[in-house]
Order: C-alpha cells, then sequence, then structure tokens
C-alpha cells in the first residue's frame, strides 16, 4: 500500500468516525433519564474523556503516567458496570 493510498484510507476512516460522533450527538438528548443502561453508557463516555484528558497531560506537560493508568483502569470499570447494567436489564429501565 502507498503512502497515498493509506493517506486516503485514513481520511475515509477519519470522516466516517467525525460522522458518527455527529451522529451520536444528534441524538445524545433524546436518552431516558430512568434508564439504567443510559446512566452507564453516560459514565462510560465521561471515562473516556478523562482517559483523553490523561493523556493528553501526559503527552503535553510530561505528567506521571500513572495518570493514564488510572484514567484506563477506570474506564474498564464503567464499561464493566455497562455490561452488568445491560444484562440486569437488558430493555432499559420497565
Amino acid at each position: 500500500m502507498t503512502m497515498m493510498e493509506m493517506d486516503d484510507e485514513l481520511r475515509r476512516e477519519l470522516e466516517h468516525f467525525d460522522c458518527a460522533v455527529e451522529e451520536a450527538r444528534r441524538g445524545f438528548g433524546e436518552w431516558d433519564i430512568c434508564d439504567p443502561v443510559v446512566l452507564a453508557i453516560l459514565r462510560v463516555v465521561q471515562a473516556q474523556n478523562d482517559f483523553a484528558h490523561a493523556i493528553g497531560e501526559v503527552t503535553a506537560y510530561g505528567a506521571d503516567d500513572r495518570t493514564v493508568e488510572t484514567a484506563i483502569e477506570e474506564r474498564r470499570q464503567t464499561i464493566a458496570a455497562l455490561q452488568e447494567a445491560l444484562e440486569r436489564e437488558p430493555r432499559g429501565f420497565q
């Protein structure tokens, strides 16, 4: 694969990602506040944001790698809580 082909593929992936994010944002406010799965998803999103922020802190300021490790562990815990919510109430709040 040439560099130009790799650039085109990466550009397509980024465009797809941007579209997926925009679509998620449009429907974000329509979620049911009483649905435990929704709350778990929001916690996963926050954990992902915290993870990205931790990486930025390490990159920009040379923060301790423990910052990223803590964020990774938090993200794992929130994903596990989401899985538990899905198993407990697979169809959401009823």
